[in-house]
């Protein structure tokens, strides 16, 4: 008896599969609280919403509008092909386009064929090239990190144009709620 019990204890316990395929979801609206920014929302709509239960990360296909609230109220709205938000909220893009409200940026991050684009929940982003325009100046650069609201951006081999004097041009941005 003791000989069985040292042979059963002694033995590994098998480890359960796991599942190859995750959850598939179509015509998804998705909220994301991130824990790391609690006072933010994302709110996505997409054709479709992968789960993967291996990486626990989770693969919006198709998005069809992706918006940021801080404290309700909007902050930018996100435009990419998909996006994969980690196991710690934070997505991966393989280039996007970014509309902040507050300073009139547009920003697009990345291209087709570069790497991907980060958005870090406690950083902003990180994007391999940047191209920002607003009403008062355009810059590109390399290796782009910034928070949330353009106001501590840092870019290798940046090219600036600035436009001053007469009237600033309106911005192409509309707020609204949506």
């Amino acid at each position: 008896m003791l000989l069985l019990s040292l042979y059963l204890a002694s033995r590994p316990l098998p480890t359960p599969a796991v599942p190859e395929r995750g959850v598939r979801l179509e015509d998804v609206r998705l909220t994301l609280y991130p824990e790391q920014d609690p006072q933010s929302r994302w709110e996505f709509a997409a054709r479709q919403v992968e789960q993967d239960p291996s990486t626990r990360e989770a693969r919006v296909i198709g998005l069809e509008s992706g918006r940021r609230f801080v404290e309700e109220r909007l902050d930018l709205r996100l435009y990419a092909p998909e996006v994969t938000i980690d196991r710690s909220d934070n997505l991966r893009l393989p280039y996007a386009r970014v509309e902040i409200l507050k300073g009139c940026y547009t920003v697009h991050l990345g291209s087709p064929g570069e790497p991907p684009v980060v958005i870090d929940q406690r950083e902003g982003f990180r994007a391999p090239s940047v191209h920002i325009t607003a009403p008062s100046l355009e810059v590109r650069g390399k290796d782009f990190k910034s928070d949330f609201g353009i106001e501590n951006p840092s870019w290798r081999d940046p090219v600036e144009r600035f436009i001053s004097g007469g009237e600033q041009p309106p911005c192409p941005i509309e707020g609204g709620s949506s």
